[in-house]
């Protein structure tokens, strides 16, 4: 198994620190760690670094060209904060074209940026260590919201299928994908149509639609 972290200084310096705490105590294997982003090698100073494969490649460029290969069980990392790297690679690797969705969502937070619609339940700034519990740290309260659901929801209102990554990890707080789900979610936009493709987690999403062909 391998777990592959898409990147290279701060939260990646953060998460690498997170994926060792988590080895230490027991929450997830003892298994090989490959650190991809241009200034990965800029870890070596890291404690937590030694014995980690350092590849100094954009992370979005690496995976584009190496995820065919990986191991199924292979679990990638997104950084927290970056672009909508799932829907940018699915939409390169078939030649697809992204737009934002219609802005519909009841929601806190709805904004578009270019192909992009950011979503969040939350009024406020959320840190970017929350798990989020089933009850809310902020409002003492049990969550009621769920964006996964509310976006798989939305597709199905529209008659198109949504392609949903909702990265789950360990006790740790580290948010992942299996290379085996983003293996097949490329062979089902290969074979042409329009697609909801979002990035969720229980508070916050990315979303974009892809059309194919």
């Amino acid at each position: 198994m391998i777990l592959l972290l898409l990147g290279d200084s701060g939260f990646g310096r953060v998460q690498l620190r997170q994926i060792r705490a988590a080895m230490a105590e027991g929450q997830i294997a003892e298994q090989r760690i490959l650190v991809v982003g241009e200034r990965a090698p800029s870890l070596a100073d890291e404690p937590a670094a030694h014995g980690v494969q350092l590849l100094a490649e954009p992370g979005d460029a690496y995976l584009a060209k190496a995820l065919d290969g990986l191991p199924g069980d292979c679990r990638v990392i997104p950084p927290p904060i970056g672009r909508h790297l799932f829907a940018r690679l699915l939409a390169e690797g078939s030649g697809g074209r992204l737009e934002s969705p219609a802005s519909s969502f009841s929601l806190p937070f709805v904004r578009r940026h270019e192909d992009v619609l950011y979503l969040s339940a939350a009024a406020w700034t959320c840190p970017i260590s929350c798990m989020a519990p089933k009850v809310c740290p902020r409002i003492a309260f049990a969550r009621t919201w769920h964006l996964p659901s509310l976006l798989r929801g939305w597709a199905r209102e529209q008659g198109i299928p949504a392609i949903v990554f909702a990265p789950r990890g360990p006790a740790s707080g580290l948010e992942s994908v299996a290379a085996a789900r983003l293996q097949a979610a490329r062979r089902r936009v290969g074979r042409g149509g329009r697609f909801l493709v979002a990035t969720a987690a229980p508070c916050h999403a990315a979303a974009s639609l892809l059309q194919v062909g």
